[in-house]
């Protein structure tokens, strides 16, 4: 009993680890976006490792502190799978880039890219959202 109280303590750690995780890529780019604001031109590659590992490595700690803590996946509904395809959509913006800078050799501006990244990652979270209320609403 106690240990399986510890199993659920730690597996809700790693999920809230996870979370800030996240939480710590995203705002990664805060002192990119303030660099660039004041006019420096800082290399996006300084700042893309830390905001990768952050993302994919908290929403994988997510994911299997879910498992770990028994809960289940939530229901799939249209509005999820929209999220997600706008999510994918939004990170794919960033093929077209990496293709024209590193294997083009083309000048490229990161703004005319970002703006699409942007619109897809905070559609596909509005979208799940959307999904989480429409789920939790036919569950009651």
């Amino acid at each position: 009993m106690v240990a399986e109280e510890r199993v659920t303590n730690a597996a809700l750690l790693r999920y809230r680890a996870g979370l800030a995780l996240i939480w710590l890529g995203v705002l990664t780019w805060l002192p990119f976006i303030l660099m660039r604001a004041s006019g420096y031109k800082p290399s996006l590659f300084w700042f893309l490792p830390f905001h990768l590992i952050g993302v994919i490595g908290g929403s994988r700690l997510r994911k299997m502190a879910r498992e770990e803590m028994g809960a289940d996946a939530p229901k799939k509904n249209a509005f999820r799978t929209i999220g997600h395809s706008l999510i994918f959509m939004g990170i794919m913006v960033w093929s077209v880039y990496f293709y024209l800078k590193l294997v083009t050799g083309q000048p490229v501006d990161l703004g005319d890219f970002l703006p699409y990244h942007l619109t897809g990652i905070f559609g596909g979270i509005a979208f799940l959202a959307v999904g989480y209320f429409v789920n939790r609403r036919n569950s009651s």
